[in-house]
């Protein structure tokens, strides 16, 4: 009779049935193969001499395990490349591990530097999760660490992708705090704890933040920094337009030549955008963000006289323009800031460095 195997073989006896009130109801020792090994290929026996078997759909469980813990493997094999599993399991079509349960897979390593359950997927272009979790009613995936040196939940990525990654039905929702030592990159990013940054910061969208804020490395902004403002009722005010006050405080574009209520430019013309803005809020009336200070396109009328770099620049008698501060005498109290670029005639838009005085 050919060998089957120290436990029976399925296709042509009874499998293997183990059952103990102490101690292992199925216990299998190899020097150099599986302890014990389960396959099942869901074979039909035939009926009728010549008529082969045919695999049936779908296939039984190679291995099934019941008790406190369905399946409980021990590794203690060491060698000089790497460290045996407790459990391996290897699927070419589906999932490796598959667990059902209180804990569905629980895993335990006592060694430094082992994982307690570890996923891994090798497949080429569109790939698998090394490891995935779901859950219909809590988390997919909970981590949890008893350490003051490391995360709950750890990810890393070596080739220049998002270490984690995270989406619910609110975009980048957190409860408590956040603390990020690599590079963050977010869509929206809301929470109601403290926020700290070791690394860069690459905003998308929106960061709303409840707590502190708080980055251990430069904060790169855009080009000016600029405050909210109501607009005039029935004013058509583009970017780049240069406004001053009225009675009200709103703002309204200039008129006036060396007019002394200038109170910036209206940021984000071109290809400069604000870095920072001041009170937004709500309000009934059309709000825009006006440069304070900062690089940030303004409009020009070089009629009056031409515009060179470093120039100080003024209220033209063009509506919402700028121009060269050739008074000194009036030109106190109402320099815009100082001109980037120069412009020989006519009217144009060019980079100033707002610097009211």
């Amino acid at each position: 009779m050919p060998e089957t195997g120290g436990l029976g073989n399925a296709l042509s006896q009874s499998p293997v049935s183990g059952t103990s009130q102490t101690s292992a109801g199925v216990s299998g020792e190899s020097n150099s193969g599986p302890g014990v090994s389960g396959q099942s290929l869901g074979l039909i026996p035939a009926t009728s001499p010549g008529k082969t078997t045919e695999p049936s759909s779908p296939p039984s469980d190679g291995v099934l395990g019941q008790g406190a813990n369905g399946v409980h493997g021990i590794s203690t094999m060491k060698t000089t490349a790497t460290t045996g599993a407790g459990v391996w399991g290897e699927n070419a079509n589906g999932d490796g591990v598959v667990g059902v349960g209180y804990h569905g897979v629980h895993g335990i390593s006592t060694s430094v530097g082992g994982a307690g359950v570890w996923g891994e997927n090798t497949a080429t272009g569109n790939g698998g999760a090394g490891v995935s979790g779901t859950s219909s009613s809590s988390d997919g995936v909970h981590g949890e660490s008893q350490s003051n040196l490391h995360a709950g939940v750890s990810g890393v990525n070596t080739n220049g992708g998002i270490g984690v990654y995270g989406q619910g039905k609110t975009a980048g929702s957190f409860q408590g705090d956040v603390t990020v030592t690599g590079a963050l990159t977010t869509n929206n990013l809301t929470t109601n704890g403290d926020v700290t940054i070791t690394g860069d910061i690459s905003k998308v969208n929106n960061v709303t933040v409840t707590g502190t804020l708080t980055a251990n490395v430069d904060v790169v902004l855009g080009s000016d920094c600029a405050e909210d403002f109501d607009i005039v009722a029935s004013q058509e005010v583009e970017p780049g337009a240069v406004m001053v006050l009225t009675d009200t405080g709103a703002l309204e574009p200039s008129r006036d030549a060396y007019d002394k209520k200038v109170a910036g430019v209206i940021s984000g013309a071109g290809d400069y955008r604000p870095g920072l803005i001041l009170g937004r809020g709500h309000s009934s009336a059309e709000r825009l963000p006006l440069a304070l200070a900062g690089k940030v396109f303004c409009k020009v009328d070089a009629d009056p006289a031409p515009i060179a770099v470093g120039d100080l620049l003024t209220t033209a008698g063009r509506p919402g323009h700028g121009m060269k501060a050739s008074d000194p005498t009036r030109a106190f109290g109402a320099v815009i800031g100082k001109a980037l670029q120069p412009l020989a005639s006519g009217q144009g838009m060019i980079p100033i460095l707002v610097a009211l005085q």
